[in-house]
């Protein structure tokens, strides 16, 4: 049976109070405009840059400013929606060399395969650790916006995962999310990359 994890995501959004403390896996900062849109009328939500698979540190650091503009502009007043808390971000440092462990022995994989897989786990695994380190109530990722990333498997992945701070269920493709991310990212003048990250995502 597939699961329509966007119909899962609103019923659950209907149902949890206002303030739910929500960690939020971010990517870069035009995949989290559309996600945002759906999240901060209901969330007290924290980005977590977590994004060791970005293997060249100048990338890295250009994406992190575009979340940092991201996140002024929210708290700013100047976003679409309006937040009922104050977003906030936190980082986790640079660390490429723990990508390429995971990747190890999966180097040619093709793009969406399984050396994807680990970069996920990794990336969710290291966004529950710090979730459940702060006491907040949900995590999830800004990456099923992408119209090239599995929402089904990063949906397992997160499930599996996780503990007492539970996965928020969500497919942000749906409703344009992909084409709406565009115009945010437009809208608000935001870097687009061309690729996922990693030296090997580039490549191809």
């Amino acid at each position: 049976m597939i699961t329509n994890y966007d119909f899962v995501f609103r019923q659950r959004k209907r149902r949890i109070p206002d303030g739910t403390k929500l960690l939020l896996h971010v990517c870069c900062a035009p995949c989290a405009t559309y996600c945002l849109t759906r999240l901060l009328d209901k969330f007290d939500v924290t980005l977590y840059y977590a994004n060791d698979n970005i293997t060249d540190y100048a990338e890295w650091q250009k994406r992190l400013d575009e979340i940092t503009k991201l996140v002024d502009i929210v708290n700013n007043g100047a976003f679409e929606v309006q937040p009922k808390y104050p977003l906030k971000l936190v980082v986790q440092p640079f660390d490429s060399n723990r990508f390429f462990a995971v990747a190890k022995g999966l180097e040619r994989e093709v793009e969406g395969g399984a050396r994807c897989e680990q970069c996920f786990k990794l990336r969710l695994g290291d966004t529950l650790r710090y979730a459940d380190q702060h006491n907040f109530d949900y995590f999830c990722t800004t990456l099923t916006v992408s119209r090239h990333k599995n929402s089904m498997l990063l949906n397992q992945i997160g499930l599996a995962l996780q503990s007492d701070v539970q996965w928020l269920m969500a497919d942000f493709k749906k409703h344009n999310g992909f084409d709406e991310s565009i115009r945010l990212a437009e809208k608000y003048g935001l870097y687009r990359q061309e690729y996922c990250g990693c030296a090997f995502s580039k490549v191809e």
